[in-house]
């Protein structure tokens, strides 16, 4: 039996887990079409194989501490699920995916992947949902798992077949070597001391106390149909030579300064430490949670504000190695930041999708709206958790705002997002490089109702 220590970045979701409480982490899942020409025998041996290639999905905690991990022979869980009369397989695959969201996952078990064929008795509609948790995927290793088990369903047809061999480098040797962050530690402490130097703990953006005296864990998914924030980003990134990240973050600091007149303060955001091929092709956990230093002045150019968020987006990529839990208590502001008393802790996602991700036979997307309640808020200390997730694609705008607090938060969390989108198509549309506060002042919306 070999064991290995956990990786930075599954020691920082442990120690989020613990600050924020339980089910502040969902389960990822993919999904992917079963072909007529995949029989049992074929759809069970691609799982294997995947099984077998990628340990992380085979691998438990020791004795349930959260500092050993172990790969275990396992078996795949694989089930099937038929869709109840008058469901199509679709509804099939939106239910059981609600279903397997926020189920507990006891990471002292080996085995952190299930695997379930959908399908209808009377049709050839077939679906592979794999739900993982998230302690050993990130969305990157989503998508791995999606590519290697689509080529391997396909290597009946191939010629010659596909294979799935070993990895560059094993997981348990990745989580060792990126455990060995002595030198690291240092550069990185050092860096983080300086980008955070003067920037104090984000406050008095949401509610901290529950009209009912329940703190609840929900989101508001918006879908806005069309191109046109879509093509308001790439304008403001070509304008500007930036990336749709650091625009979007521009944009959230705003409109965060226009509610709390607080001009140094940090947002976070998962940073990708896939620096190598040998992580690229591993199902894991390798993002790490790291800080969004935001500096709002009103008088400052917003070209001038999106090339320096650039520039601080650019070298905190380079400082992911060590964990959040070790940068807590070396860092002061960095635990701050997160500690505090009265702490509103705000995470950024931005993403860019290409014009064929639904498929080419995909209806037409239309305005939507779903809110989503996912339990109780039971942080360890005084805090609120909003997540803003913005995906532009040519053919719409996806926005989920997700609050962890008091209920009457989740309308703040939403009114947020809707106001940085308002930014958005405003900076777009401006004529001339307008300031901050002349951007904000174009924008009712900006302003908290």
């Amino acid at each position: 039996m070999v064991f290995f220590p956990l990786a930075p970045e599954q020691r920082s979701m442990m120690f989020l887990e613990g600050l924020f409480g339980p089910g502040i982490f969902h389960n990822m899942s993919v999904a992917l079409p079963v072909g007529k020409h995949i029989d049992d025998a074929a759809l069970r041996d691609a799982i294997a194989r995947l099984h077998q290639r990628q340990a992380a999905l085979r691998s438990a905690l020791v004795a349930g501490t959260a500092y050993v991990q172990q790969v275990v022979p396992v078996e795949p869980s694989f089930t099937v699920h038929m869709a109840e009369a008058g469901e199509s397989v679709g509804d099939l695959l939106r239910r059981r995916r609600s279903e397997l969201l926020n189920l507990p996952q006891d990471r002292g078990v080996p085995g952190r992947v299930r695997y379930e064929l959908l399908g209808e008795a009377d049709g050839p509609d077939r679906r592979l949902l794999v739900t993982l948790d998230h302690f050993v995927c990130d969305g990157y290793a989503a998508g791995v798992v999606a590519r290697e088990l689509a080529a391997l369903l396909d290597r009946q047809q191939s010629e010659p077949p596909v294979e799935a061999g070993e990895l560059p480098t094993a997981y348990p040797e990745l989580c060792r070597v990126r455990s060995q962050t002595a030198e690291r530690a240092d550069k990185e402490v050092e860096y983080w001391t300086r980008a955070l130097d003067g920037v104090l703990p984000l406050t008095n953006l949401a509610p901290h106390t529950a009209q009912d005296g329940t703190a609840v864990r929900a989101q508001v998914d918006s879908v806005h149909a069309g191109p046109a924030h879509h093509a308001q980003v790439e304008a403001l990134g070509e304008r500007y030579g930036a990336t749709p990240f650091s625009v979007m973050a521009t944009l959230t600091a705003a409109a965060i300064w226009a509610r709390t007149g607080r001009q140094r303060f940090a947002l976070f955001s998962p940073l990708s430490g896939r620096h190598d091929p040998a992580s690229q092709a591993a199902v894991g956990c390798f993002a790490q949670d790291r800080p969004v230093v935001c500096h709002v002045t009103p008088e400052q150019r917003l070209s001038d504000c999106v090339k320096a968020a650039l520039a601080r987006s650019w070298r905190s990529t380079r400082n992911t190695a060590v964990s959040v839990a070790d940068l807590v208590h070396r860092v002061p502001a960095f635990g701050q930041a997160l500690l505090a008393d009265g702490v509103d802790y705000v995470q950024l996602h931005v993403w860019m999708e290409t014009e064929t991700a639904d498929g080419p036979d995909a209806a037409p997307p239309v305005d939507t709206r779903r809110t989503t309640h996912h339990g109780v808020f039971r942080p360890a200390r005084d805090l609120t958790v909003t997540t803003l997730r913005f995906g532009f694609s040519p053919r719409r705008t996806t926005v989920r705002a997700f609050f962890g607090g008091p209920a009457q938060g989740l309308d703040q969390a939403e009114d947020l997002g809707a106001a940085v989108l308002s930014l958005l198509a405003a900076a777009a549309a401006a004529d001339g490089d307008v300031t901050v506060g002349e951007l904000v002042e174009l924008v009712e919306g900006a302003r908290p109702r």
